[in-house]
């Protein structure tokens, strides 16, 4: 073998093609590292060399001589890393790291991180509610029986039974499906009975404000035993003081009548036991008889009537008299097409009273549409109205 080192001007020449590298030179750069890595430093140097096919061959021998002799002799670092489970791996991760920032897109800063989270929605639904008092962000969904509560401003919330809650503080939206059976104790005086379906409850533990969306709520305050009834497109404040406030229409303008067992004379002493008090009482001991006998007495010399037929009503519905409920509200015509918050509600029952009883000509329920072309049964009595007429 020759063992004297290649010249520049021999390494030009095969890099060039000029003429066949003589088999001593072929083995002589096969042995010599000096001299392989000066060839391969040359070829990097040269043009392109022109490709025809004349030259294929020399090409193709000086390529397998160089290389070959790289990865047998001297792997380095350029072959330590450049095989093949280290490209897949290479790959790989490169193809992960690409997906992350798609999909987490730009890094946010300090501040736009604050109000993502000051803009973002808060807790979702919350769990059922018991006896224990909890406080729950705004943005919580609450479901409880028939109604669903949206707490609008920080509230604590808890429940004494299935149509039982407590509100000690916090703004809550109350949607109820059916009935009117359905009561909130808040600030530790008022108990806010609901007889419509959807309406907001604001308290700080001592003032409540109370805006009716739709339907009729009645608020009984604890400690006089006044009440007012408020219907949708209504609102009022509680103060918490003997005197309130009038009440004030957060919709349309309605007339109403003088909140009835509130004194608005100088009188500040607590309302006296009236009939309507005494069959609200006997309710809470579940004696509907004696429930019943001084709602009637209300009903024919109370100062209260409209709220005492209203009582009469629901007592024949919860349990199922709806012959009686019709004939109830016929008697007292009168009450039912008078300036009352109840008329809507007592219509609302004579429909369906009407549709259990088999009534077909819908008196009541036409009745309804016609004083209350917006009202919140409006959806519902008209498709009742449409299969009876089907029928």
């Amino acid at each position: 073998m020759n063992t004297k080192h290649l010249s520049n001007a021999e390494l030009i020449a095969i890099c060039r093609q000029e003429g066949e590298p003589s088999p001593e030179t072929v083995e002589h750069l096969a042995a010599c590292d000096e001299c392989a890595a000066r060839l391969e430093a040359q070829l990097r140097n040269e043009p392109m060399l022109p490709a025809s096919s004349d030259h294929d061959a020399a090409i193709d021998r000086i390529a397998r001589i160089s290389f070959d002799h790289l990865d047998a002799a001297r792997p380095g670092l350029f072959a330590t890393l450049f095989t093949l489970p280290r490209l897949a791996f290479g790959a790989a991760a490169a193809l992960i790291l690409i997906a992350a920032y798609v999909g987490l897109g730009t890094p946010a800063t300090g501040e736009e991180d604050t109000m993502a989270d000051a803009d973002a929605p808060a807790p979702r639904i919350a769990p059922a509610l018991n006896a224990t008092p909890r406080l729950f962000p705004v943005g919580t969904t609450i479901a409880h029986g028939r109604a669903t509560l949206l707490v609008k401003g920080p509230a604590s919330i808890a429940a004494d039974g299935a149509e039982d809650l407590r509100l000690a503080k916090g703004t809550v939206e109350v949607s109820i499906e059916k009935g009117n059976d359905f009561r909130i104790h808040t600030a530790d005086r008022y108990l806010v009975r609901v007889l419509g379906t959807r309406f907001t409850l604001d308290t700080d533990g001592t003032k409540l404000a109370v805006t009716v969306a739709e339907g009729l709520v009645e608020v009984i305050d604890g400690r006089t035993s006044g009440s007012i009834a408020l219907s949708g497109g209504m609102a009022h404040t509680f103060t918490g003081e003997t005197k309130e406030t009038a009440m004030v229409a957060a919709k349309q303008p309605r007339a109403v009548r003088p909140a009835p067992g509130i004194d608005t004379a100088a009188d500040d002493q607590p309302a006296a036991a009236s009939f309507l008090r005494n069959g609200r009482d006997a309710l809470k001991t579940q004696d509907a008889t004696a429930a019943m006998d001084w709602f009637e007495k209300e009903l024919a010399s109370g100062p209260e009537k409209d709220k005492a037929l209203f009582e009469i009503v629901r007592l024949h519905e919860r349990e199922g008299r709806f012959d009686d409920i019709l004939t109830v509200l016929n008697a007292h015509n009168d009450i039912v097409d008078g300036d009352t918050v109840f008329r809507e509600e007592l219509l609302i029952k004579a429909c369906k009273a009407e549709v259990k009883t088999g009534e077909t000509a819908f008196t009541s329920c036409r009745k309804y549409l016609r004083v209350f072309p917006e009202g919140y049964k409006n959806g519902e009595i008209r498709e009742l109205l449409e299969n009876g007429d089907a029928r």
